[in-house]
């Protein structure tokens, strides 16, 4: 950045002109931020732009001004800042540190200890209203007194994850279109983290703003060898058109000693991403949004200690394209490829990784069998034959005490077929009895299950895994349950069931159904929500309600193979898809590929369990 922009930035954030505004305003408490004092205000419930600008006297045009987040509305929680008109000898200001919680501290030890209320801390981490562990890491926030304090940076709220600012200076920064804040942070080798804290009341963004990039501070010794090493400024709300990486990102400022340093990790994103195309399909714009929820684990993961390369790359749906990356001399060899959903590319790439040893994570192409022969594949879903005989092994043990009951109407489908002529083989196998009914007409009726005893214990598995065919067999079930009285019932059934909402899923808890998936997310579950909130955040939209949701898969297969490179770490119990990678077989020709699977409880109470098996 140029110094005449610096200059520039540093007008607009440190001298902006005070506005007009009645004594309200100055009667608001003093914060200290950037080295800049300012008023603020926090903004309560109920609270509107005219109630605001009447309470504080100042303008709707004034409050945006300085305030550029409140053009999208209030929220209760925000805080907006005004700039002080005021140098008095004493001031107060807010100093936050952190504090790692050892074995045997209590809440009141460490509020004692840094003269706050156990509430105060409470508030400023509300994770503890699970209890203080061991090893957790807490943000503490007081005011202190100083004669011509010095400057500090303080954020909108002490996030856990924000670090400490004492140690940077400051640049400004000309918000593009379409740049996000992790875009932005990315560019600059930062967190979301630090680029909130240096930009307190920061909200949205918006082209032409000017925001605060902080800039660590380096010992003389490490700035020559820091300096050569730069990051580019990327639009990361899309893929790079070109071979040039669309993001990198480095974390070298805690690096290990030279000893201890391992070989740079380095990733190639190759997708069908459509950039050319004016109007990209939504196909296409799943695939962004994978590359959105990968880039939001490396963000996660950057303090492995060592520099995270991500190089994206746009297929565009071709293998001409694919043959014209690899051989572009500025292509540099990655650790791994992530690759597209066509067999025919994935064929080359695979061949790319086995003689360049590149290992090729296969996300997409379900049925590719390359990882059986290439010892650089990684087929990252169970393959359908292995998926069968795992689910089926599991349920025969859970059916050594209910009796399984085989479910078809007339006119329904048989697309469960093969999976359950080869349950019933292994139930012959192991000596364990079945019964088969076969509905007379097209939905089943209480008096199709007659032959069965009130007292028996019964696991339902129909023939078909379509919607419409399973709601023609639920009400009667659950009404010969509920007259009987006394059968133990549930209902087995297939990877498609996950999808289903409304009644179906109702009635789907109501009769204790397990399924069998390779991936699944509760959407209501800590994990999913903290994940859909920090890609709303960063991106600017949520993601798209399919099964399964592509950001969760970049997010999830990130998780994994970072650590995978790192330290070999084969397995990862992912928010929505898991990771546990087995050999192909003993052959050293072979490749590895993920063994997870889960069975997906729904029950009665409107829980869900997830149990790998």
């Amino acid at each position: 950045m140029n110094h005449l922009f610096r200059l520039a930035a540093g007008m607009i954030v440190a001298t902006a002109p005070v506005f007009a505004a009645d004594a309200a305003v100055k009667d608001l408490p003093v914060k200290s931020v950037n080295g800049h004092l300012y008023h603020y205000y926090q903004i309560p419930a109920k609270e509107t732009v005219y109630s605001v600008c009447y309470k504080l006297g100042v303008t709707k045009e004034e409050l945006i001004r300085y305030n550029p987040a409140v053009e999208d509305g209030l929220k209760v929680g925000m805080t907006v800042y005004f700039p002080y008109d005021g140098d008095p000898a004493v001031q107060t200001r807010t100093e936050t540190v952190t504090h790692k919680v050892m074995k045997g501290e209590t809440i009141f030890g460490i509020s004692h200890k840094y003269g706050i209320s156990e509430q105060q801390l409470m508030e400023l981490n509300p994770f503890l209203k699970n209890g203080l562990k061991a090893g957790q890491t807490l943000t503490i926030s007081k005011e202190t007194r100083a004669e011509n304090p010095a400057p500090a940076v303080v954020g909108e709220s002490a996030a856990p994850a924000a670090p400490a600012l004492a140690d940077v200076d400051m640049e400004g920064y000309l918000v593009k279109k379409n740049e996000t804040l992790y875009s932005i942070a990315v560019a600059h080798g930062i967190t979301v983290a630090e680029l909130e804290a240096a930009n307190p009341g920061l909200v949205s963004l918006k082209a032409g703003q000017v925001i605060n990039i902080p800039v660590h501070k380096q010992p003389e010794a490490t700035k020559t060898e820091t300096a050569k090493t730069e990051t580019p400024s990327v639009d990361t709300t899309q893929p790079a058109a070109t071979a040039e990486p669309a993001a990198t990102v480095e974390d070298t400022a805690d690096a290990a000693p030279a000893a201890e340093v391992r070989e740079d990790i380095s990733i190639a994103v190759m997708l069908p991403f459509m950039l050319a195309e004016e109007t990209p399909s939504k196909s296409a714009q799943r695939y962004t949004e994978f590359y959105k929820g990968f880039l939001l684990a490396v963000d996660s993961l950057r303090s492995s200690r060592l520099p995270i390369h991500i190089s994206t790359y746009d297929t565009e749906g071709s293998v001409v394209k694919v043959r014209e990356i690899l051989s572009d001399p500025g292509f540099r060899k990655p650790s791994a490829i992530i690759a597209p959903d066509n067999a025919a590319q994935l064929a080359i790439l695979a061949e790319y990784g086995k003689n360049n040893g590149v290992k090729v994570l296969n996300s997409f192409v379900v049925r590719d069998e390359s990882y059986l022969t290439n010892p650089q594949m990684m087929q990252g879903n169970l393959p359908s034959a292995k998926m069968y005989s795992k689910a089926i092994a599991a349920l025969v043990e859970r059916l050594r005490h209910s009796t399984p009951v085989f479910l078809s109407t007339e006119g329904s489908t048989a697309d469960k077929g093969e999976f359950v002529s080869e349950l019933k083989t292994a139930l012959h196998n192991e000596g364990l009895q079945f019964i088969e009914i076969s509905a007379t007409g097209q939905s089943l009726t209480p008096e199709d299950l007659g032959q069965l005893s009130a007292e028996g214990n019964y696991t339902f598995i129909p023939l078909s895994s379509r919607q419409a065919d399973l709601n023609k067999l639920m009400p009667a079930i659950i009404e010969w349950r509920d007259k009987e009285v006394t059968p133990m019932v549930r209902l087995f059934g297939y990877p498609e069931w996950t999808m289903f909402r409304g009644e179906t899923l109702q009635n789907m808890h109501n009769l204790n159904t397990t399924v069998y998936s390779r991936f699944f997310a509760d959407y209501d579950e800590g994990r999913s929500e903290s994940i859909d909130g920090k890609f709303r955040q960063w991106y600017g939209a949520p993601m798209e309600s399919v099964v399964p949701r592509q950001g969760l898969m970049g997010f999830d297969a990130g998780m994994f193979l970072i650590p995978y490179l790192t330290d070999g770490t084969r397995s990862h119990d992912g928010v929505q898809n898991g990771y546990r990678f087995v050999p192909a077989s003993e052959s050293t020709d072979a490749g590895l590929y993920n063994d997870m699977l889960y069975f997906i409880t729904f029950r009665p109470g409107g829980t869900v369990d997830k149990t790998a098996l």
